[in-house]
């Protein structure tokens, strides 16, 4: 099973709890918490290989949103490739049937994993997005925005 595991980059004070004020944490938005806050590196386990990316951090977010839109698009056309906002890292997936072969720019393995699978990244991408946001910042889980992206991916509690 695909899984995502985030590491908060330590030349990032948003992820400091005296890096932001309670009442900021709840206002940031979908700019904020995509382009400019919670960078992170990356690992990406495929059930055989473990993918780094490990550029100078990705906002965890803008992540989630990359497997959003390349499991929308793979659904859609058959292929995609999402590319994350600053850094430019992109993952390329394209179906072939009941599976889908993926491939990073980061990275030289090319992962093969089951249509099912890959259907269920986005929700595995923000779960594990929001063990760590919420283990950082406690008013994290008050946040609209983040509220507002677990119904866009589909995720439950």
């Amino acid at each position: 099973m695909i899984s995502f595991t985030f590491f908060p980059r330590e030349d990032d004070p948003s992820w400091r709890l005296t890096g932001m004020s309670n009442p900021s944490i709840r206002a940031l938005n979908a700019d904020d918490l995509t382009f400019h806050y919670f960078n992170s590196d990356v690992v990406i386990d495929d059930g055989n290989a473990e993918i780094q990316l490990r550029t100078p951090g990705i906002p965890v977010v803008d992540f989630v949103l990359m497997m959003v839109q390349l499991c929308r698009e793979v659904a859609s056309s058959g292929t995609s490739r999402v590319e994350s906002s600053q850094t430019q890292d992109s993952i390329y997936a394209t179906r072939r049937g009941d599976m889908v072969e993926i491939s990073y720019s980061f990275s030289g393995v090319v992962s093969t994993i089951s249509l099912d699978e890959f259907n269920e990244a986005p929700r595995r991408a923000l779960q594990s997005a929001l063990e760590v946001l919420d283990s950082t910042h406690e008013e994290m889980p008050l946040n609209d925005y983040l509220g507002n992206l677990k119904r866009i991916v589909g995720f439950t509690d």
